[in-house]
């Protein structure tokens, strides 16, 4: 580990979001303490009121953890905020409690907002922890019909991209807390992805560093995943979008999100996704003065932010033939349809 006393490291605060993550914080906590080139100013565990041996655990094995237990779970957000706000570097790590970072990971993040000040986020690139030549996550963009695309999996270098993952981020806490830090109503689905794109409109760009990698202990998700990813998908694009790209992209998005309710349909999940559904349409009075504070610190356009090129369908449809020829279908027609609407959104 980098030596603490050494001033001329940058100072970086780490809050490890946690939920009955005993089984999986032994490795992430030490490959934390294991970073190099930095300097830790603290770690922080947010504790999500766990139910398993966690707590015991980092109080037993790991001192140096500040332990923050919070009263009820009410999803990572609240206490990704509880992080953001205790820290008292410039710099904070917000990540899971199933990441195992390399020991150069948060010097090579550093090392971006060093080039780019005003940048918002940083994350790197997330491989699988048990099959570590496999990568997970190397970021992505953002479709306008509200879809996320990845960008390919091999490619190497620092991008600029809309959002960025909050699995192993590092956040400007300033910039962070000023765009009104992450949104405690999201929960599991677009809840990073709210927060990092706020940056994004407000002039504060996110990066992904591919030469940062981290390693992700995988574990499944049920339904109710499906029915909180459905409707914050919807909450994402009617907070954010500027109004008129909102209604300019409605018809691709309902033809998308009919696609989507068919697909849940046949893998059995299409109550939770009706019910995602129906939570997005009637929260339309709820939305309305976060919209408004979103628009009013807006220094970037949609237009540069969205992208109407490449979209993926979900659940591995293009594994088969007919998927991949369902897939050029969907793209061809949508990309059709960005470039009707692309010149009649707002500019800034």
């Amino acid at each position: 580990m980098s030596n603490p006393a050494d001033t001329s490291l940058p100072r970086v605060s780490v809050a490890v979001i946690n939920f009955n993550g005993a089984d999986t914080l032994r490795p992430t906590l030490q490959s934390v303490f294991a970073l190099q080139h930095i300097r830790l100013a603290e770690v922080f565990l947010v504790d999500n009121h766990s139910e398993d041996d966690s707590l015991a655990l980092v109080r037993r094995d790991f001192p140096g953890v500040r332990v923050i237990g919070l009263s009820e779970n009410r999803g990572p957000n609240p206490a990704r905020n509880e992080g953001l706000r205790r820290a008292t570097a410039d710099g904070v790590l917000i990540m899971d409690n199933d990441i195992v970072l390399a020991d150069d990971y948060v010097m090579r993040l550093v090392n971006v907002f060093r080039t780019d000040p005003s940048a918002g986020a940083v994350s790197g690139q997330i491989r699988l922890y048990d099959q570590p030549d496999k990568v997970q996550y190397n970021g992505i963009t953002l479709h306008y019909a509200g879809e996320i695309a990845a960008r390919p999996l091999d490619a190497h270098g620092t991008v600029r991209v809309p959002c960025v993952s909050a699995g192993a981020a590092l956040f400007n806490r300033c910039h962070a807390l000023v765009v009104g830090g992450f949104d405690d109503n999201f929960i599991f689905g677009w809840e990073d992805g709210d927060l990092t794109f706020r940056l994004s409109l407000t002039g504060h760009p996110c990066y992904l560093a591919s030469e940062a990698k981290a390693y992700h202990l995988r574990r499944a998700r049920g339904r109710k995943w499906v029915r909180y990813q459905t409707r914050n998908r919807w909450w994402f694009m009617r907070k954010n979008y500027d109004p008129r790209t909102f209604w300019l992209v409605l018809p691709a998005v309902f033809s998308l999100q009919f696609c989507a309710g068919c697909f849940c349909l046949v893998k059995g999940q299409g109550g939770a996704f009706l019910k995602g559904t129906w939570d997005g349409a009637r929260s339309g009075g709820a939305l309305r003065a976060k919209r408004r504070e979103v628009q009013r610190l807006r220094t970037v356009a949609d237009t540069d932010l969205l992208q109407g090129d490449r979209l993926d369908l979900p659940g591995g449809l293009t594994a088969s033939r007919t998927g991949r020829l369902l897939n050029a279908v969907v793209n061809a027609v949508f990309r059709l349809y960005w470039r009707l609407i692309r010149p009649c959104l707002r500019r800034r």
